[in-house]
């Protein structure tokens, strides 16, 4: 019985012990952080402020110390040395983009708001006040890299509107508490900017909104608040207010290539054509090397094609031909193997046939000596058309022997000409991606063409 006792009295005893541990952690925490920066301040150790990082961070996580205004003031210190280290490492080596912690920061600028809100005495609000007058130009640089570093990590995109809006957010507070601020009213719209284009980078719509609407009624001096306000209207439904700041984006900066392709989407979407070729040409200018404008000034002109056709308007619809024609030919001089300049003069060239091929079923009925003429000579024409696309679709299933849409064309090409074996080769390769797999290789390269 008394070895049952002394158990339970020493289980109470571990018990009241790990309790009162428990109790004091946050407030141990603090002490060793303290503790820990103090050791920084001295000599520069880094390993010192990490730690001190680390400490600062379970301190926190205690409500009485993080109701204490001077752990507070203690906490947005620490945290504001975190993000000048990380900032000044930056400046050294862009590419060192090792953070002590995610957003000292935004967490610095929060602890001196609390401690400000907490605080009874003159001297922690004082103290509270010059901190946050001290943070607000690194929690701009701290926006800045995580937005280019967002590329890599999306979710930095996020981060970086949370830094410029709690910039925002210091720089009110500093002006309604009577703090001291240290950053121009310039930058401050320039951090307004740069929340608005995290958040849409982010897909926060909501939130780039009245940023970018702000500043477009300012006139702030930048494309992207046009192309912004474009994207975000659009999304929205919202296509008379998206098309109005797509005309003024275009007016005032004639020259800014990505308001001209998001104008040239736009006029794709619409349908509006002939107002596109010019455009498009103009982008050619800008950026030679861009196969894709290429391709689709080619099918700009190729869609006018149809529509002539289908008017009837033969001379017009020949000299669109003939135009597309080109546009493939100067994509491909500058890329040969472009598999997708390739497929589309092939396609077109094959379309082209293919509507010519409706007029044979009607002089195929004219048994008539004039009639089988007739027929004949078109179908002569229909073939050569077709023979004429045979080897871009060859090239493009070199190019890309996994490409359903030109593995497609052969099938129906090498059927039409009769040749089953072949027609059934590409019929197999067809069911093999369309079930999820991929071909070895290119036919024809394993035929040495």
């Amino acid at each position: 019985m008394q070895i049952m006792q002394r158990i339970i009295l020493s289980m109470l005893v571990a018990l009241i012990a790990v309790s009162g541990l428990v109790a004091q952690t946050g407030e141990a925490a603090f002490k060793q952080a303290r503790k820990s920066f103090d050791t920084y301040k001295l000599n520069s150790d880094k390993e010192a402020l990490a730690e001190a990082v680390t400490l600062i961070a379970t301190a926190m996580e205690d409500a009485e110390v993080a109701a204490d205004p001077k752990a507070l003031v203690e906490a947005g210190d620490i945290y504001k040395e975190a993000v000048i280290q990380y900032v000044n490492k930056r400046f050294i080596d862009a590419n060192d983009k090792e953070r002590m912690f995610e957003m000292p920061g935004v967490m610095s600028a929060k602890a001196y708001m609390k401690a400000y809100e907490m605080a009874e005495k003159k001297g922690d609000k004082k103290a509270a006040l010059k901190g946050l007058s001290e943070i607000q130009g690194n929690l701009t640089n701290e926006g800045i890299y995580a937005i280019q570093d967002g590329a890599t990590n999306p979710k930095l995109y996020e981060q970086s509107y949370t830094s410029f809006t709690t910039n925002l957010m210091v720089n009110d507070f500093l002006e309604k508490n009577g703090g001291e601020v240290l950053v121009t009213p310039e930058s401050i719209t320039q951090d307004k900017y740069f929340a608005a284009l995290a958040a849409t980078l982010s897909k926060q719509y909501e939130n780039a909104l009245p940023l970018y609407e702000e500043l477009y009624a300012a006139k702030y001096d930048d494309a992207a608040i046009y192309d912004g306000l474009y994207k975000i209207y659009t999304d929205k439904g919202m296509k008379d207010k998206a098309e109005k700041v797509l005309v003024e984006g275009r007016e005032r900066y004639p020259e800014e290539s990505s308001l001209l392709f998001t104008e040239i989407n736009y006029l794709l979407g619409e349908g509006r054509l002939d107002e596109l070729t010019g455009k498009l040409e103009t982008a050619i200018n800008k950026e030679p090397e861009n196969m894709s404008l290429y391709s689709t000034l080619a099918s700009v002109y190729e869609r006018l094609y149809n529509q002539a056709n289908e008017a009837g308007k033969t001379d017009e619809a020949a000299d669109y031909f003939a135009k597309a024609e080109a546009e493939y030919n100067r994509g491909l001089a500058k890329d040969p193997n472009s598999s997708r300049m390739i497929y589309g003069l092939g396609a077109m060239i094959y379309n082209k046939g293919a509507l010519m091929s409706q007029d044979l079923e009607t002089l195929g009925d004219d048994f008539s000596k004039e009639g089988q003429k007739k027929y004949d000579a078109l179908k002569a024409k229909v073939d050569a058309e077709f023979a004429k696309a045979l080897p871009f679709f060859q090239k493009a299933e070199m190019a890309d022997p996994n490409d359903v849409n030109t593995l497609i064309a052969l099938k129906e090409m090498y059927a039409r000409q009769g040749e089953y074996e072949v027609s059934g080769e590409f019929k197999e390769r067809i069911a093999t991606i369309q079930g999820g797999g991929k071909v070895g290789g290119s036919y024809f390269k394993e035929k040495g063409m």
